[in-house]
């Protein structure tokens, strides 16, 4: 296997649609593009900036293909936990095109979250995966351990709204 020279650094705004392109390959490997709705105003409004909501990293070897040079990303945003000092590093998206697995990209992405979270004082990077999410292996290789423990638990939809509605009515009653 011929080796990839690349580079990680974090993503610009002008690397939005990249990371769009990516997102949606990523999303439509699970299965769930129909599930991803932002908009690139959306990825340059929480992306970037004084108040981003999330922080992201490319990996990038000029790519012909693509034209953009960005084979793979790395998203993250942070998370207060009540009872901890300081915040909790979150991966969302990890995802390196087909054709650059298995040449270090990924870990290298992984090595740059685990470098933020070191700087922001986060004691763990956490993510969830789906079951049947073949990178488990790979999470597994570089150090991230499973918490049998933990399950993780969703509120959405139809669901999401009744118990919303839920509210208003309790309030109401209690005038």
């Amino acid at each position: 296997m011929a080796s990839v020279s690349f580079r990680v650094r974090a993503a610009e705004p002008g690397d939005v649609p990249a990371l769009m392109r990516l997102k949606l390959l990523l999303a439509e490997g699970e299965d769930s593009g129909h599930a991803v709705r932002a908009t690139a105003a959306d990825w340059l409004r929480d992306g970037f900036g004084s108040r981003a909501g999330f922080t992201a990293f490319v990996a990038a070897c000029g790519n012909p293909v693509t034209g953009d040079g960005i084979v793979g990303m790395a998203t993250c945003s942070r998370r207060l936990i009540t009872g901890w000092n300081g915040p909790v590093l979150f991966l969302q998206d990890l995802f390196v095109e087909p054709a650059y697995r298995d040449h270090g990209v990924a870990r290298a992405l992984m090595a740059r979250v685990a470098a933020l979270a070191c700087t922001l004082g986060s004691p763990i990077v956490e993510l969830t995966v789906r079951a049947d999410n073949p990178a488990q292996d790979f999470y597994l290789r570089t150090g991230f351990q499973p918490l049998p423990q933990c399950l993780t638990y969703v509120l959405a939809g139809p669901a999401l709204e009744a118990l919303a509605q839920r509210d208003k009515q309790d309030l109401a009653l209690a005038g």
